[in-house]
């Protein structure tokens, strides 16, 4: 058969895709084109959502199980091919072609320089029509574009984020010339396919209008007639404006939607409700405003006949385990175009001895439950719990390969029960595979205002982040986007399951019938795409909405609030919800109208609680915090805190990728204030400093800077670790207080785990992907067995009676536990230990033990520390399984502290691998909150940072994310500082 593009060689060791062209990657969709086509020419796709790999040797895991995964399903798919190759010679083949989407070169170049043309990915051309032409490549957008052009400087330097908003003020034309071939061109069918287009475009191709975009959440396919085709193409583009689109929409609105516009210090555009797009693409608390204009994803024409046999995979759902006939039924949904036939359907799960055929008659869709055996499988567990098993479904008709779904087996319930007469409220808590889960998580945001920049290597390592720092949750949070397909897939074989907002925040919307319609179409299409994957175990409708609603945040006049709480449940309950049942049926991912919200209690007060944030009931945001963030008393004892956190800023090293300019590092600067998009953030920063921590006396301004960004980091980090102590010494539902009902607390995700950009957030993962100390701490206070120690009252005064030092240990595992807690009381003059006390411990699976209450008073006796409270640290740590975690309590703020000179020397650096370096750091005298950093051109983390030395040595590892080549101490440029260095001039 011929082709407009022949697929490149593809070097040995790597597996390469016919579709993206790619080599070292493989995509869900790749996936499935190679073990359709194993050996077929293809044509080269428009673009492709997936990113290059790098010419680096070295897979990441997820690129290894892929090859191996395509490896064994392309084998059985070559063997398959073989049976049946004579009865197929004889058949008519189904055609399909593709156009040469990146090249605007004649047929009779594409297969002499297709190789380069596909590395390439040019030939699209975009034009505002006054001031700006360019060539690009797509995915792109706008700015990304003209960036590669030299045409405007890098979009996240100085203050281009408000520098170059007239770019999205204005209309653009992306335009892609291209040839089609005779061969192409006499099939009966074609279609030209937008998996994701961002966002209000008109698309005209040659003459031939197409249709109109308006949403980037869904794919768009247009059918073409046969006369809007030639040898020579044009495909046009015009886009609108999006601001100005979203101000026309609202304008033209017959009532009033708020918010109308961002507060001011977010720099930002007004009514992104009126359009399906990113909301923080139009600003947040945390992120720029750039409102990109483009095509993040994959557009491609192709075309086939009419009376062939098509037949599409839509979903696939593991919707239910069915226990007495220890089976699971999983749903498989399929379409076709053609007229009523009837087919051979094959449902074959690989690697396994399962196989399903049936004969059905098609009429244009129809869902087959499969019903898989027990013994067939294996279950899937989030991360710290056991494997991420997972299997990949096939289908055939006949033996005509349809498609496959990567799928793991797990049960997944929300509980809600109550609690009994003497208690208010009710539980919640996630039950996997029937086990409760203690979530341990973080929210995430979009790691770029641009997608197109985000590699898929970009998303491993922000997971496997999460995944070293034992978190089985994320949440996607509803103002962002639906992410790619392969960011899906690595939360599957990471075991991080996703609690999944749909796309909306802070926020009224319309609830006109267009506008509902298009809100219907997204959630079918993100459910269908998004329901095999293991890892998504709860849908929520919106992002703090409910709240909003019932708490009035936009002061709606009384006599409008009963209309503003019907189109709340319109657009949520009526549309939202129901689309999700539509598709995602079964009982294996539950829905919640919003988050925060009262679950079965909001439900029962028709969707809107009086308090959507009742810490008794459901998931609760808080960021309530006070002067002394560090204060355990700040915090609400909830059932699920699904938000809370603190912000700090990024290191030295991240803010100098977004200036050059002196002045800017400066804790007062105009380009700090710029950066900040939360009112009053910066002084809140500096007022939680000032609560426990001394203040830098230096006199030179740019080590002022840096130690007050290394101050930030503590108080974040310090924050998080007692909001988790919190959490965890609350999670037994033995804990619940009968006064006040709360307590058995089951979840923490803190906001935020990554960053959009460079500038004072809450997340503990800088943009460029450099852990806080947070991040760190996170690692640490997620630790699945965990001691917790606690000074009651708080900070206590050393002649308090009352006061009680609390030890208790917590187990996340699903077995039993025995070691050794040892404590220590230390003071930081000294590696001699004033007392010591050490507890001989066993608990059980999944298990809050209280192991002893300590008089504050008598132990401060003791250890001779009755006079001089502002001395002593205890200092504990938990041996167990041949593993320590250890824990540090101070009894006063760590600014009342004598600190003295430690002498923190780094020694016997060493390369033991070609990612992991190995060195000792010692101290002449102990040191806290010791931090190490590398030279700024290499990425990776530490086994540990921001720790307190009480012995004389530690040993670290660093970790690259990728191998260090002709490595030296020198490059490497390992440094270290603590508390102490702060009182330094």
């Amino acid at each position: 058969m011929s082709s407009i593009y022949t697929r490149p060689q593809i070097p040995e060791n790597k597996v390469g895709c016919g579709k993206c062209g790619y080599v070292g990657h493989l995509t869900f969709q790749c996936r499935n084109f190679l073990q359709a086509n194993p050996s077929k020419a293809v044509v080269l796709d428009v673009s492709s959502t997936s990113s290059p790999s790098s010419d680096d040797d070295n897979d990441t895991p997820l690129q290894q199980l892929a090859r191996q995964e395509i490896n064994r399903d392309k084998q059985q798919v070559q063997k398959k091919d073989s049976e049946v190759k004579s009865k197929k010679k004889e058949k008519s083949k189904r055609k399909r072609r593709r156009s040469p989407s990146t090249s605007s070169t004649s047929e009779s170049e594409s297969e002499s320089e297709s190789e380069s043309k596909h590395s390439k990915r040019t030939g699209w051309s975009i034009s505002d029509n006054k001031s700006y032409f360019a060539h690009g490549q797509i995915p792109g957008s706008v700015h990304t574009i003209l960036l590669a052009a030299n045409q405007i400087t890098e979009p996240y330097w100085n203050y281009n984020d408000v520098d170059l908003r007239s770019l999205v003020y204005t209309s653009w034309t992306f335009t892609k010339d291209f040839t089609l071939s005779n061969d192409f061109l006499t099939l009966t069918q074609f279609t030209l396919h937008f998996d994701q287009i961002d966002t209000v475009a008109n698309i005209t191709l040659n003459e031939c209008f197409l249709g109109r975009t308006n949403s980037m959440f869904i794919p768009y396919n247009f059918n073409i007639l046969r006369s809007c085709l030639q040898s020579i193409n044009q495909l046009r583009i015009d886009f609108e404006s999006p601001v100005i689109y979203a101000l026309n929409q609202a304008k033209a609105y017959n009532d009033t939607v708020p918010p109308d516009c961002p507060p001011d210090v977010q720099h930002g555009e007004c009514h992104v409700q009126f359009i399906r797009k990113e909301p923080c693409s139009f600003s947040w608390d945390w992120g720029p405003a750039f409102a990109p204009i483009g095509i993040p994803g994959d557009v491609y024409l192709e075309s086939t006949n009419n009376a062939d046999i098509s037949i599409e995979l839509e979903s696939v759902n593991v919707a239910s385990y069915q226990a007495a006939g220890n089976q699971w039924q999983v749903d498989v949904l399929l379409s076709s175009h053609n007229d009523p036939f009837e087919c051979q359907l094959k449902f074959i799960l690989e690697n396994t001895s399962f196989v399903y055929e049936v004969t059905v008659t098609f009429d244009h869709e129809i869902s087959i439950s499969v019903l898989i055996p027990d013994e067939n499988i294996e279950l899937w567990w989030p991360n710290g719990y056991g494997e991420q098993k997972l299997y990949t479904l096939s289908i055939y008709n006949k033996e005509q390969f349809i498609g496959s779904r990567l799928i793991g087996f797990r049960t997944v319930q929300l509980i809600q029960h109550d609690y009994g007469p003497q208690i208010n409220g009710t539980s919640f808590y996630f039950l996997i595979n029937y086990q409760p889960i203690f979530i341990k998580g973080s929210n995430w945001i979009p790691p770029d205002a641009f997608q197109e920049r985000v590699t898929d290597t970009d998303l491993e390592r922000l997971l496997r982040s999460a995944q070293v720092a034992s978190m089985n949750m994320l949440r996607i949070w509803g103002g962002g986007i639906y992410e790619r397909n392969s960011f899906y897939e690595l939360a599957d074989h990471l075991g991080i399951m996703l609690w999944h907002d749909f796309m909306f925040a802070c926020s009224l919307y319309p609830v006109d019938k267009a506008f509902l319609q298009n809100v219907h179409d997204e959630i079918v299409y993100q459910v269908k795409r998004l329901q095999s994957h293991a890892s998504i175990v709860l849908w929520a409708g919106n992002n703090e909405n409910e709240g909003a609603v019932a708490q009035n945040w936009y002061d709606i006049p009384k006599e409008r609030m009963a209309k503003v709480k019907d189109d709340y449940r319109q657009l949520y309950v009526n549309t939202v919800m129901a689309a999700v049942k539509e598709i995602d049926k079964g009982n294996n991912r539950p829905f919640v109208t919003s988050s925060p919200s009262n679950g079965i209690e909001s439900i029962k007060e028709d969707y809107i609680a009086t308090d959507p944030n009742d810490s008794i009931y459901g998931d609760v945001h808080f960021y309530g915090y006070g002067i002394d963030s560090w204060d355990p008393r700040t915090y609400p004892i909830t059932r699920f805190l699904s938000e809370t956190g603190i912000q700090s800023l990024p290191s030295l090293d991240t803010w100098k990728q977004a200036t050059s300019n002196p002045v800017d590092f400066n804790f007062n600067s105009s380009f700090l204030q710029h950066r900040e998009h939360s009112n009053n953030q910066l002084t809140g920063i500096m007022l939680h400093i000032q609560s426990n921590l001394p203040l830098p006396v230096t006199k030179d301004p740019l080590k002022n800077f840096t130690q007050l960004i290394y101050l930030s980091q503590i108080n974040q980090a310090m924050t998080l670790k007692s909001i988790s102590d919190v959490c965890r010494v609350h999670s037994s539902e033995n804990t619940i207080d009968p006064k006040t009902s709360q307590g058995h607390t089951m979840g923490l995700m803190y906001w935020q785990i990554n960053d959009i950009w460079q500038g004072p957030t809450w997340s503990t993962i800088e943009y460029g992907f450099r852990w806080k100390m947070a991040h760190y701490y996170v690692q640490h206070m997620y630790e699945p067995v965990y001691p917790i120690a606690i000074l009651t009252p708080y900070q206590a005064n050393v002649t308090d009676e009352t006061a009680r030092i609390s030890l208790n240990v917590v187990n996340d595992f699903a077995k039993e536990i025995s070691g050794q807690l040892t404590c220590s009381i230390h003071t930081l003059d000294t590696f001699a230990v004033r007392m010591s006390m050490a507890y001989d411990i066993t608990l059980g699976f999944a298990t809050l033990k209280h192991i002893v209450d300590l008089p504050y008073k008598l132990l401060m006796n003791r250890a001779d520390c009755s006079n001089d409270r502002q001395y002593c640290i205890l200092h504990c740590w938990l041996n167990h399984n041949h593993h320590q975690v250890d824990q540090t309590l101070f009894f006063t703020s760590p600014k009342a502290y004598q600190l003295y000179q430690p002498n923190l020397r780094i020694e016997n650096v060493q390369q033991v691998t070609p990612m992991d370096i190995v060195f000792r750091i010692s101290a002449t005298r102990p040191a806290l909150f010791v931090w190490l950093e590398v030279s700024s051109h290499i990425s990776g983390y530490f086994s540990r940072n921001g720790f307190h030395m009480f012995e004389p040595v530690s040993t670290v590892t660093f970790h690259s994310w990728t191998p260090i080549t002709n490595f030296t101490s020198a490059s490497f440029a390992l440094r270290s500082n603590s508390l102490f260095d702060i009182t330094q001039p």
